[in-house]
């Protein structure tokens, strides 16, 4: 059993990243959300820097994801060279292991549309399958406009209980930024760890 960390923007992101992952990888992982209490534009500062380095020496993390929103399209290439940046900075810092860099093109909630039909069965509504979700605008937008007239109606502090449900592998299949984030974490856990779990 390894210990991995893990940051985002918001412990919302992390509990749904780990929720997610925990299902294929938790038989040989155990996921940590480090520093909690820095969330947003407060992952730009030393102080998160600093903090992310005692806690993951502390709790004997190996490595690091990542977990960050673009808050844009891949092809708003100025705005993925200030995230790629920012990791980076922050992964030196912390050693330089074998982090990786989960980005969300947009943001997290569109993985929530590359299994969109365990979404609908959740909510109750009719969001057709098979769009990219690297090509959603706004897709937290998107979900709570689609149940706004729901009894349930979707809000992002959801986002965990969510996560545990979706099918990794279905995500996996239709969402390509996803997919060679996962393809980096196998190979990084079969080379260092000799832990293999597909």
């Amino acid at each position: 059993m390894i210990n991995v960390g893990l940051v985002g923007e918001d412990p919302n992101d992390t509990s749904s990243i780990n929720n997610l992952l925990s299902k294929q990888y938790g038989s040989g992982i155990k996921f940590l959300n480090l520093v909690r209490g820095i969330r947003g534009t407060q992952l730009e500062t030393i102080k998160f820097r600093n903090a992310l380095k005692i806690e993951l020496e502390k709790k004997q993390g190996e490595f690091v994801l990542f977990i960050r929103d673009l808050d844009a399209f891949s092809s708003q290439g100025n705005e993925v060279e200030k995230r790629k940046a920012w990791f980076k900075l922050s992964s030196e810092h912390c050693g330089g292991k074998h982090h990786l860099f989960l980005l969300n093109i947009w943001e997290l909630e569109a993985l929530i549309f590359g299994d969109i039909d365990c979404f609908n069965s959740a909510y109750g509504t009719s969001i057709k399958p098979g769009r990219n979700p690297m090509q959603i605008r706004n897709p937290k937008e998107e979900l709570q406009n689609a149940t706004f007239k729901s009894k349930k109606r979707f809000e992002a502090s959801h986002c965990p209980d969510i996560f545990s449900k979706l099918d990794l592998n279905e995500i996996k299949s239709n969402c390509q930024n996803f997919k060679e984030f996962l393809n980096q974490f196998d190979n990084l856990l079969l080379k260092e760890y000799k832990l293999k779990f597909s």
